[in-house]
């Protein structure tokens, strides 16, 4: 295909409205400074996030790096990330502005045995928190064997990859449109320890193994969930016996990602219903968490019923 007929993520933001087209660039362009820098900075810090998970080095970069990026845009009043206490304000917010909630590195835990990381990003207008389901785009980038970026603005789901040669060289190129996820589902992961899985959950994965899909849990949440975007298939982050809440936050990761998944034709849920209907309260507020295609989410969603 020659580069005339390519479709440049560069196209596609300025047929945007113009704070969120700039937002997205700003995005794009850092991940390919982050995807450079992911061999020189693999150290750890004697800090912890808010979480309490060990921070690395590379995580403290991603989010310095992508909220400064985001700032600069002038378009963003606010960011909100799983590395903070609280969030950052642009010195002139308005309440119009754009906010962005992120993971900056999803995967941290991943980088010294070279797997997949991720970077994940929520866009509302208006201060946060907010439901997920109010959100005017929200994109994921893949650090893998290529560097993607995978986008909604509310409509289609639409993944791009930067091109490493040729005319098109460090531009991202649109490399998936319209996606939806297959009807036969392939693949499932699940988090937390088995043992700990509730009845419900237990008994559900069951049924999928006996059907032959196949498990994939990398440990890295976009890695396993891309390939749930391209395969079909199911992954969570459940409820567990002790922790209903499950571990993974609603703004910074699950409602950007429900917000993906639905527009490609699938469904999440926190058990009983839609992540995007969620009216999160704290910013890093998290839920159970259960996403795919949408007749395995119905099917799930009966037998957590039974223990209900």
């Amino acid at each position: 295909m020659s580069a005339a007929k390519l479709m440049l993520l560069d196209e596609v933001q300025r047929r945007l409205d113009p704070d969120l087209g700039k937002v997205i660039g700003a995005v794009a362009k850092t991940a390919q400074v982050v995807s450079k820098q992911l061999p020189f900075r693999v150290g750890t810090t004697s800090t912890v996030n808010p979480s309490g998970d060990k921070q690395m080095e590379l995580d403290i970069f991603a989010n310095e790096i992508f909220s400064r990026a985001l700032f600069d845009t002038g378009a963003v009043g606010e960011v909100a990330s799983e590395e903070m206490e609280k969030p950052l304000s642009a010195p002139r917010r308005t309440d119009d502005m754009l906010s962005v909630a992120m993971d900056p590195l999803d995967g941290s835990s991943n980088i010294t045995t070279n797997n997949p990381l991720g970077s994940i990003f929520g866009i509302w207008r208006g201060r946060l928190p907010q439901p997920g389901r109010k959100q005017v785009a929200s994109l994921f980038v893949t650090y893998g064997p290529t560097l993607s970026v995978t986008l909604t603005t509310g409509k289609d789901v639409d993944q791009f990859i930067e091109v490493r040669e040729g005319p098109c060289r460090d531009q991202f190129v649109l490399a998936y449109k319209s996606m939806k996820l297959p009807e036969k589902p392939q693949v499932y992961g699940v988090g937390g320890d088995r043992e700990k899985w509730t009845e419900g959950v237990e008994r559900f994965v069951r049924k999928l193994e006996s059907r032959g899909m196949k498990l994939r849990y990398g440990g890295t949440f976009i890695g396993d969930f891309n390939q749930v975007l391209k395969r079909g298939g199911f992954f969570s982050y459940p409820a567990m016996k002790g922790k209903p809440d499950g571990k993974l936050r609603i703004l910074y990761e699950t409602a950007p990602v429900s917000l993906i998944t639905e527009k490609a034709g699938g469904a999440s849920s926190d058990g009983y219903k839609s992540i995007l209907d969620l009216e999160p309260h704290e910013f890093a507020q998290t839920s159970a968490f259960y996403v795919g295609n949408k007749e395995l989410i119905e099917e799930l969603g009966k037998e957590l019923l039974i223990n209900k």
